[in-house]
């Protein structure tokens, strides 16, 4: 009865190790190779999309009195909104490669 046991665990553990429907190993190696370097050209787009960006002084119109401006408000309208929101883009497309990424990589 313990020999028939073992001998069920050894099939289950074949059947989840090599499943019908996995991916083969070279396929994976090139799906991760391409969204890699994916990942690669959206990060040098991403530090330069940072260092076109301006600093911005927010916290100094505290001192002055003066923070609420006609440019304060309509910020997000301009060039500086516009990059904020694609770095923002660049950085969620990263996250979700890097998710896709580790997905197929740990496919058995």
């Amino acid at each position: 009865m313990l020999n028939s046991v073992f001998n069920t665990l050894l099939a289950a553990n074949e059947f989840i190790s090599n499943p019908g429907g996995s991916i083969d190993a070279s396929v994976r190696n090139n799906v991760v190779m391409a969204f890699m370097i994916l990942m690669m050209i959206t990060a040098i787009a991403m530090i330069v999309v940072v260092l076109m960006q301006k600093g911005t002084n927010d916290n100094i119109g505290v001192i002055t009195g003066v923070s609420d401006t006609y440019y304060g408000k309509n910020k997000e309208r301009n060039k500086a909104g516009v990059l904020k929101k694609v770095t923002f883009g660049l950085f969620a497309f990263i996250i979700v490669c890097a998710v896709i990424c580790f997905v197929v990589a740990t496919v058995a």
